[in-house]
């Protein structure tokens, strides 16, 4: 294969993975992963056509911006990888600061045709291939730990073909504008080729991550009640078995929370329907500030919550309990009538193997839950192990 028909095919097969790309990105915009890849496919296929009209463009073009284009698209690409695995804004803006110096240098150092000034893009488009392949070695898990593995692998080949590449350019190619008389050079067109064949790859990696990512909110959705954003009642029961199995099998105390809002019914027939779901979600949302990672939070019926505390005893349970209730009788709910104050009674119980699992534990919760209703509302009853008794906080 020649220079020019390896170039034909490789645009048009690039062009074909953009526009494809670019469609999934109109149908999921939300997924901000894919746009920063298509964002890099189209900056690459731009990248693509300079390249392809080296010698029969101003080097200025076929050359420097080609190969600032080049690098602008991995930058792309790292971001893309770096939302679905990190999912944080970056802290710093110092890294894409340092690349935008860099290819200010680049550029006035070819237009003053400085030998060997391809280094000054070679190496940070290494780095940040090295970069990428951490990110996602380090960030990739649960769902997307396979594709971040094979990806990260891909990279590190992408990484070793440019160090093979700037070398050959440091050893042949000194003058970047004078690269087009390394057309008919094989190692040239071969390193070019095995740089298409892993950026193809990594298009394939592309899909997988918003595949893998469409499955992980699907499954989400599945889990989450969508009025407040809690877990629901499934997705408790599962992690509810889950936690009393490892519980059971390890020693580790496993301590459940029932709570009810007080008079719920009489704020729905009082000021709306609107004004209970206000409510559910202003008290969703303060309970989610006070619990640790490990704690499990979910609405298992209308106005009632369950919180699953792993490694906690009904002492430490009752705790937690207290400043849920204290914080729920201090929250006011801000609402378009006027705010909205509510209480919670709870019950509390740790888990007993020999009593049964899971469901005899919730049971048992449920019961002191109701009997602190009976005894005025808006107070926490706990279910002791030892005397099976009950005991008002």
């Amino acid at each position: 294969m020649d220079y020019r028909t390896f170039f034909f095919t490789n645009i048009a097969s690039v062009t074909v993975f953009t526009v494809c790309l670019s469609l999934l990105v109109w149908f999921n915009r939300r997924v901000q992963g894919i746009r920063w890849f298509a964002g890099g496919l189209i900056v690459g296929l731009f990248k693509l056509i300079l390249q392809g009209l080296e010698g029969k463009v101003p080097t200025v073009l076929g050359g420097m911006l080609a190969n600032e284009l080049y690098l602008i698209s991995f930058i792309m690409q790292l971001m893309g990888l770096r939302w679905f695995v990190v999912r944080k804004p970056m802290r710093s803006r110092w890294p894409l600061m340092a690349i935008g110096l860099v290819l200010v240098v680049y550029t006035i150092m070819f237009l003053l045709r400085i030998p060997y000034c391809g280094n000054v893009l070679n190496i940070p488009f290494v780095v940040v291939c090295g970069a990428s392949a951490w990110i996602l070695f380090k960030h990739g898990s649960g769902p997307f730990a396979p594709v971040s593995r094979v990806s990260a692998v891909i990279l590190c080949a992408e990484m070793g073909v440019a160090a093979y590449r700037a070398f050959l350019t440091n050893l042949s190619y000194m003058r970047p504008w004078e690269t087009v008389t390394a057309q008919p050079d094989p190692r040239w067109l071969y390193s070019l080729a095995a740089m298409a064949f892993l950026a193809t790859c990594m298009v394939m990696c592309y899909l997988w991550f918003l595949v893998t990512e469409l499955e992980r909110e699907l499954a989400e959705q599945v889990r989450t009640d969508p009025l407040t954003g809690a877990m629901n009642r499934r997705a408790m029961e599962e992690a509810a078995l889950r936690e009393t199995a490892r519980s059971i099998r390890y020693g580790h105390p496993l301590c459940m929370v029932m709570i009810d809002m007080d008079n719920f019914k009489h704020l729905n027939d009082t000021r709306g329907h609107a004004a209970g779901d206000c409510a559910l979600q202003a008290f969703v949302r303060q309970v989610k500030t006070m619990l640790r990672r490990p704690d499990l939070f979910a609405r298992t019926g209308g106005d009632e919550f369950t919180i699953l505390l792993p490694d906690t005893p009904v002492p430490a349970g009752i705790l937690t309990a207290e400043r849920v209730r204290l914080a729920i009788e201090a929250l006011e709910a801000s609402f378009e009538t006027g705010p909205i104050k509510f209480t919670v009674s709870v019950g509390v119980a740790q888990l007993d193997s020999a009593q049964g699992g899971w469901e005899a534990m919730m049971q048992r919760a449920d019961a002191a839950m109701y009997e602190a209703k009976e005894h005025g509302r808006n107070s926490v009853v706990a279910q002791f192990l030892e005397a099976a008794d009950s005991r008002v906080i």
